[in-house]
C-alpha cells in the first residue's frame, strides 16, 4: 500500500485537557447554551415578577448591667455568671410570653385579605395603580370574584368554633357595605354590614368588619389561626442578635411583605419586652423587700438591747476612757462583725434560690470562714484586756455592729421600694422601628445576573453532559491511532445537502439530477472535501489490482450513497469515464440523486432479466453512468455470490476508468463482504459522532474475517466549527 500524506497527530492522553477541543464542542453547541441561558434569564424575570417585595425592619435595644441587689451580691453574681447576659435576654425576647403579647395586641392570628387570581393575581394587583377616588381596579378577563388591586378589608373581631380554626372562610362583598360569610364547606354562615357586629348562634361565629372597600361580588379570605402556630411562626422568622461582643446592644429584625404591619410588630415586641423587664424587676424588688421587712424588727430589737446594756454598764461603772489601740481593735472587730452579718444575710437570700452545693453558696462559706478566723484573732486580743475595759469594749462593739447593720438594711428597704414602683428598668430602646422605605428583597439586578450566570453554567454543563453520553467517535485521529488505518478524507457537514435531501423526499420519482450536491453547488465545503478524496484516491489506485472501488460502513444512514454519488460526479468532471453501481439491493436509493427509478438495475442484470446496455443508465453528467439497485430481490446475497456477478463486474471495469460501488452496511448483512472481495480498493465510511469505537472495530473485524483488508476510512459529516487535534475547516472564504 502506498504511503499517504495523512495527518496522524497523536490523540491527547485521557488525563489531558484539550482546551481547543472543549472550545470546539461549545461552539458546536452554542445555540443549546444560548437557549438554556435564555430560559434561565426568563425564569429569573418570571420570579422577579411573581415574587412579592419583602421589607426588612429592625429596632435596637440596650440591656444594662443588672444592679439593685443587696450589697456584695453584684460582684458575687459576676463570679458565678459565666454566660452572656445578652444571650439570656435574647431568649427572653423570643419567648412565648413576649411574642404572645405582641400577637394578642395586634391580633396577628386574625387574617383577612383579598382573594387573588392564582399565581398571577397578586403580582398584577401590586402593579395596577388606581386613583383612590376611583375605587378598586376593574375586574380583568371578566373574573369579578377576584381582587385586582385597590381592595381593602379590616376585620377587628372574629370568633369561630374550634374546628374552624385555621380554615379560610370566604367573605363576599355586597352592595352598599354588605357582605356574606361562607363556611369552609361553602355554605352561607351569615350576612352582615360594615361597622356592625354580625353573629350566627347556630354556627358559633361572630365577626366585626370595620372597613371594606371592594367591588360587589369580590371575594375575601378571613381566618382565625391557632395562637400557638402564629407565635411559633413569628419566633422562627424573628432574628434577634447581640451587636458586637458583650456590648449589651440587641438588634431585633423581621422581614415581611407588609411594611406597616412589620413596623407595628417590632414596636409591639420591643414594648412587650420592656414591660416584662420592669414587671420582673418590680417582682424581684418586692420579694427582696419582704425579706428585708422580716429582718428589720429583729435587728431593731438587737440594737435596742445592745444600747440598754451599754447604758446600764456606764451607769454602774461610770465612763471608761479607752486607749487608741483599744479603740482600733474595737473598730476592727465591729467591722468584721458587720461583714459577717452581711454575709449571713446574703446566704439567707441566696438559699431561697440555690442549693448548698451551688458555687455561689460555696464561695460565701469560704468568705465566712475567713472572716470568722479574723474575728477569732481580734477576740483573742480583746480577751487580754482588763476586765472593766473588756466588758466596755464588748458592749460598745455590739451597739456599733447592730446600729450599722440596721441602717444598712433600712437604706436597702427604701431602695427596694423605689425599684418596686417600676420607675426604672434595665432595658431601653435606642432605635425604635421605622417604616421601611424600600424592599430588601428580591434584589432584581442580582437575580438577573445570577439567572444569567446559572443559565450559562447550566448550558455549558448540559453540553458536556450530553457529550459524555455520546459514545460515538468524533476525532479521526482516534481511529487512526487505535486501528492503524489512515483516514483518507474528512468531509464537512453541508447545510445545502440537508435542503437537497428534503427536496428529494418531496419529489421522489421525478426526473432530473437537481439533488446532487456536486452539480447544485459545486463550491460547497463538502464538495471541496470530496475533491481532496479524489486526489487521495488517484494515488491509491496506482497499486490497486483493479479499477473497482467500494464504499461500505458499519451502519445505515451514514452518508455512503452521498459520498459515492458526489465523488463519482467530481471524477466525471475531470474527464474520466465513471460507472456508479448501487450495490445495496435491499434499500438502495442512489437513483434518487439523479431523479431516476430503481427498475432495470443490478438485480435484473445479475439474474439475466435485464441486458447490460439496458441496465446502464446515462445521467445528465457527461462521462457518468449509473446502474441502480433494481427491483428488490428476495435473495440479494445469493445473487451477489453468483458467478455472473463477478463476470459482469470484470466486463464493466474494462469499459470505464473507474467503477464505484455503494454497498450495504457490513454489520447488517453479508452483501458488503461479497462485493468487497471483488474490488481493488475498499473504504469504510464513518459518520462523525455516530459510531462507538467498538462498532468500528467490529466492522473492521468483519472485513478481515473474510480476508479483506480495507484501505482506510472516510470521516463524513464533520461539523464545520469542530476543531481539535489539528482538524479545523474554514475553506468557505475562498468561494464567497
Amino acid at each position: 500500500m502506498p504511503e499517504h500524506n495523512i495527518n496522524t497527530t497523536p490523540a491527547p492522553a485521557d488525563d489531558e485537557i484539550d482546551l481547543d477541543q472543549m472550545v470546539a464542542i461549545l461552539l458546536n453547541s452554542k445555540w443549546l447554551v444560548a437557549a438554556i441561558t435564555l430560559l434561565a434569564v426568563i425564569g429569573a424575570l418570571i420570579y422577579i415578577f411573581l415574587a412579592p417585595p419583602i421589607y426588612r425592619g429592625d429596632t435596637l435595644i440596650q440591656v444594662e448591667t443588672k444592679g439593685g441587689g443587696i450589697t456584695g451580691l453584684d460582684a458575687l453574681s459576676g463570679l458565678m455568671n459565666t454566660a452572656s447576659e445578652a444571650a439570656t435576654e435574647i431568649e427572653i425576647i423570643k419567648s412565648r410570653s413576649v411574642i404572645g403579647a405582641a400577637v394578642d395586641e395586634l391580633q396577628l392570628n386574625l387574617v383577612a385579605e383579598p382573594a387573588y387570581f392564582p399565581l398571577l393575581g397578586r403580582p398584577l394587583a401590586r402593579r395596577l395603580t388606581n386613583d383612590p377616588e376611583e375605587g378598586p381596579h376593574p375586574a380583568l378577563f371578566g373574573l369579578d370574584s377576584f381582587a385586582w388591586g385597590g381592595e381593602e378589608i379590616l376585620v377587628q373581631r372574629l370568633v369561630v368554633p374550634g374546628s374552624w380554626e385555621g380554615e379560610p372562610l370566604a367573605l363576599v362583598a355586597g352592595e352598599e357595605g354588605s357582605f356574606t360569610l361562607y363556611s369552609p364547606e361553602n355554605t352561607v354562615v351569615l350576612t352582615g354590614q360594615v361597622g356592625v357586629t354580625a353573629a350566627s348562634g347556630e354556627h358559633g361565629v361572630e365577626i366585626f368588619v370595620a372597613a371594606l372597600t371592594a367591588r360587589p361580588e369580590t371575594g375575601f379570605l378571613v381566618s382565625l389561626l391557632p395562637r400557638g402556630s402564629v407565635i411559633g411562626a413569628l419566633q422562627e422568622n424573628l432574628h434577634v442578635a447581640e451587636q458586637g461582643k458583650q456590648t449589651g446592644i440587641i438588634e431585633i429584625s423581621l422581614e415581611s411583605p407588609e411594611p406597616e404591619k412589620l413596623t407595628r410588630i417590632l414596636q409591639s415586641i420591643a414594648t412587650s419586652y420592656l414591660r416584662q423587664d420592669i414587671e420582673k424587676r418590680s417582682a424581684e424588688a418586692e420579694k427582696t423587700l419582704e425579706f428585708l421587712n422580716r429582718q428589720l424588727p429583729s435587728l431593731k430589737a438587737d440594737l435596742d438591747a445592745a444600747e440598754t446594756r451599754l447604758k446600764a454598764y456606764k451607769s454602774e461603772k461610770g465612763s471608761i476612757d479607752l486607749s487608741l489601740e483599744t479603740q482600733s481593735i474595737l473598730e476592727a472587730n465591729a467591722e468584721v462583725e458587720k461583714q459577717l452579718s452581711e454575709l449571713r444575710l446574703q446566704q439567707a437570700t441566696l438559699a431561697e434560690k440555690f442549693t448548698a452545693s451551688h458555687p455561689a453558696m460555696v464561695t460565701l462559706r469560704q468568705q465566712q470562714q475567713q472572716l470568722e478566723a479574723k474575728l477569732a484573732e481580734l477576740n483573742e486580743q480583746i480577751r487580754e484586756m482588763p476586765v472593766e475595759i473588756l466588758e466596755a469594749v464588748r458592749l460598745q462593739r455590739d451597739v456599733k455592729v447592730a446600729n450599722e447593720l440596721y441602717i444598712l438594711l433600712l437604706n436597702k428597704a427604701q431602695e427596694m421600694k423605689v425599684v418596686k414602683a417600676g420607675t426604672t428598668g434595665n432595658v431601653r430602646i435606642i432605635d425604635p422601628p421605622v417604616l421601611p422605605g424600600r424592599a430588601a428583597k428580591p434584589n432584581k439586578k442580582m437575580i438577573l445576573v445570577l439567572g444569567f450566570l446559572l443559565g450559562l453554567m447550566g448550558g455549558i454543563a448540559a453540553v458536556f453532559i450530553r457529550q459524555s453520553f455520546r459514545r460515538g467517535v468524533e476525532d479521526p485521529n482516534l481511529v487512526e491511532t487505535a486501528l492503524g488505518l489512515p483516514v483518507y478524507a474528512t468531509i464537512s457537514h453541508s447545510k445545502k445537502q440537508e435542503e437537497l435531501e428534503a427536496l428529494a423526499r418531496k419529489k421522489k420519482g421525478g426526473t432530473g439530477d437537481d439533488f446532487l450536491l456536486a452539480r447544485v453547488d459545486n463550491n460547497d465545503i463538502a464538495v471541496e472535501s470530496l475533491r481532496s478524496l479524489r486526489t487521495s484516491l488517484q494515488f491509491a489506485m496506482l497499486d490497486a489490482p483493479n479499477n473497482i472501488v467500494s464504499f461500505g460502513g458499519p451502519a445505515p444512514n451514514i452518508g455512503k450513497s452521498f459520498v459515492a454519488a458526489n465523488l463519482a460526479a467530481i471524477l466525471a468532471d475531470s474527464g474520466k469515464r465513471i460507472l456508479l453501481i448501487d450495490g445495496d439491493m435491499r434499500k438502495g436509493h442512489l437513483h434518487e440523486y439523479f431523479g431516476m427509478t430503481r427498475t432495470g438495475g443490478l438485480s435484473g442484470l445479475i439474474s439475466g432479466e435485464v441486458l447490460q446496455d439496458n441496465a446502464i443508465h446515462r445521467t445528465s453528467h457527461e462521462h457518468l453512468d449509473l446502474i441502480p439497485c433494481g427491483i428488490i430481490p428476495p435473495n440479494p446475497s445469493e445473487l451477489l455470490m453468483n458467478e455472473r456477478f463477478q463476470k459482469i463486474l470484470h466486463d464493466l471495469a474494462e469499459g470505464y476508468d473507474l467503477v464505484i460501488i455503494d454497498t450495504p452496511p457490513i454489520l447488517a448483512v453479508t452483501d458488503a463482504t461479497i462485493i468487497a472481495r471483488l474490488c481493488g480498493l475498499n473504504f469504510i465510511i464513518l459518520k462523525s459522532g455516530q459510531h462507538p469505537m467498538a462498532e468500528i472495530q467490529q466492522a473492521l473485524k468483519r472485513y478481515t474475517q473474510n480476508n479483506i483488508h480495507p484501505n482506510g476510512f472516510i470521516f463524513n459529516d464533520i461539523p464545520i466549527q469542530q476543531s481539535g487535534n489539528g482538524y479545523r475547516y474554514n475553506y468557505q472564504y475562498s468561494y464567497k
